[in-house]
This record gives C-alpha cells, sequence and structure tokens, in this order.
C-alpha cells in the first residue's frame, strides 16, 4: 500500500513536470512566433513600399521622356498619338490611358483610341491639375472620380514647348489595385492582410471590395471604435506599429479577431499614402 502511494506520488510529480515544460515550451514557441510574425511583417513591409516606390519612380520617368517629345511634336496629330502610344505601351499592365490637354485643362488627344470619348472633357477641376498649376510640377491624384466613368489615380506633369513655354500637359489614368496587388500578392502568403489607404481615410487597394471606402465615415465600420483609432494613427504618423479588432478577412466566417499591424508610407511628389500589413493574432 505504501509502495503504491509511493508511485502515485512519484507520477504525479512527473506529470507535474511534464505539464510545466510542455507549458513553458508552449510559451518559447508562441513568443517566437510571434516575434517571427513581426519580423516577416516589417521585413515585407519594406520590401513591398520600396517596390511601389520605385514602380511610381519609374512612371515618372517614363511621363517626363513623353513630355519631351511632345514638347517636339506638340500636343495633338500623328506623332503625338504615337508618343502616347508608347508610353502606354512601356507599361501596359497598370497604365489605363494617356492623354494630353492644353492649358486650360481641355483634354486633346488619348490613346488607346476606344477612350476618345473623353477628348474635349474638361478636367480643370482635378485635384492633380490644380497642384500642377500651383507648381509646375508633375502631381499625382488621390482615388478620384476619372471622366472615364470609374475611380482611378492620375499622375500629371506640365509639357513644355522648345522655347519653354507652358502649352498643356500629359497626363497617365491608372488603377491603384493594378499597381499595388502585383507587387504586395506574394507577402501576403494565406496570412496577412495588406492594404493601403489615403490620409483621409479612404482604402485606394484592398484584396477584398472594400477598396473606395472610408474608414472614418461609411456606415460598415462605425461599430468599429478600435478600428478608427488605428487608423487615425496610421494616417497621423508616417510609420508604426499597433493593434485593433475587426473582422478576419482570411476566415471564410469572418470571425471578430485581435489584429496587429505595421504601416510604412508610399507615394510620390506631394502625395502619400500608408501601406498597412496586419495579422491576425
Amino acid at each position: 500500500m505504501v509502495k503504491m502511494k509511493l508511485l502515485v506520488a512519484v507520477l504525479t510529480v512527473i506529470m507535474i513536470v511534464s505539464l510545466a515544460f510542455n507549458a513553458y515550451q508552449w510559451s518559447i514557441n508562441s513568443s517566437q512566433s510571434s516575434q517571427s510574425h513581426k519580423e516577416v511583417m516589417a521585413t515585407s513591409l519594406i520590401h513591398d513600399s520600396s517596390t511601389i516606390n520605385s514602380e511610381l519612380q519609374k512612371l515618372d520617368r517614363l511621363i517626363s521622356n513623353a513630355c519631351q517629345q511632345l514638347s517636339i511634336t506638340g500636343l495633338t496629330g500623328a506623332e503625338a498619338e504615337t508618343v502616347l502610344t508608347d508610353l502606354c505601351a512601356q507599361e501596359q499592365s497598370i497604365i489605363v490611358n494617356a492623354a494630353t490637354a492644353d492649358k486650360n485643362d481641355i483634354l486633346l488627344a488619348v490613346q488607346p483610341s476606344n477612350y476618345s470619348s473623353i477628348i474635349g472633357k474638361d478636367i480643370e477641376n482635378q485635384e492633380q491639375n490644380i497642384e500642377m498649376h500651383k507648381t509646375m510640377r508633375p502631381a499625382l491624384s488621390n482615388l478620384i472620380d476619372l471622366v472615364e466613368g470609374f475611380p482611378g489615380i492620375v499622375m500629371v506633369a506640365p509639357v513644355f514647348n522648345t522655347n519653354e513655354q507652358f502649352i498643356g500637359s500629359l497626363s497617365i489614368v491608372f488603377l491603384p489595385y493594378e499597381l499595388i496587388h502585383p507587387i504586395v500578392e506574394g507577402s501576403v502568403q494565406g496570412v496577412y492582410t495588406i492594404y493601403a489607404l489615403q490620409k483621409n481615410g479612404t482604402l485606394i487597394y484592398d484584396a477584398g471590395i472594400e477598396q473606395g471606402k472610408n474608414i472614418f465615415t461609411d456606415e460598415e465600420y462605425q461599430g468599429y471604435p478600435e478600428l478608427q483609432t488605428f487608423i487615425h494613427q496610421v494616417v497621423d504618423t508616417q510609420s508604426g506599429y499597433g493593434k485593433y479588432s475587426y473582422f478576419d478577412d482570411l476566415a471564410p466566417s469572418r470571425p471578430l479577431v485581435n489584429k496587429e499591424a505595421y504601416w510604412i508610407t508610399i507615394g510620390i511628389y506631394n502625395t502619400y499614402w500608408r501601406l498597412v500589413i496586419a495579422h491576425t493574432l
């Protein structure tokens, strides 16, 4: 009987030690996993933001080169349309169309030709044109409603003739999804979510259907104060780390979960957006 009690006591001690060891191992593994996720998120965000900015700089170089050609060919005619066609061809997966406008912001020519219905449209009140006229330098819009009939982003640059007189502008239209998604999709890995937003809280990129929605004003976000507080942090600072609760976009049932996220700044000229990578805790 004494031996039996001793055996039970020994087994109990072994079980307690085993459970304690397993709990310790789980704690270590959990900590390492969390640290690993943070490292992956930070590394991915730095890489993706750098690639996005490089792509924007490439578009800047392309539009600058085309402006130099248009200063010689003029803004209309066969030669000008060849310049527009060549410009689109160099980034055909991103650029929707390229167009010239006179100094009063009336569209003169566009390629591809299936967008010819916009010729004659007045784009004077578009934000990128207002900025360009103020600075006489290239400008980039946020996500705006285009004369083409859909939302998109416009990069515009002034065109000067050979006497350095301002004669009009060259603009290209692109969709933020087409620019950002091919760059970030490899970082998601079925584990992370990545999105980009303007400093007014409007999503310019999301892998789902949220693109174009405003996190501060759209009704569907009003019941999530933690998310809105987090987004205020994001738009107020160039980079950082934070936590919030929202739906798990990667789960079919979309349960409410806690998330951690990093963000960083992307953009060009005086237009800057935030790129966010998030992970469910």
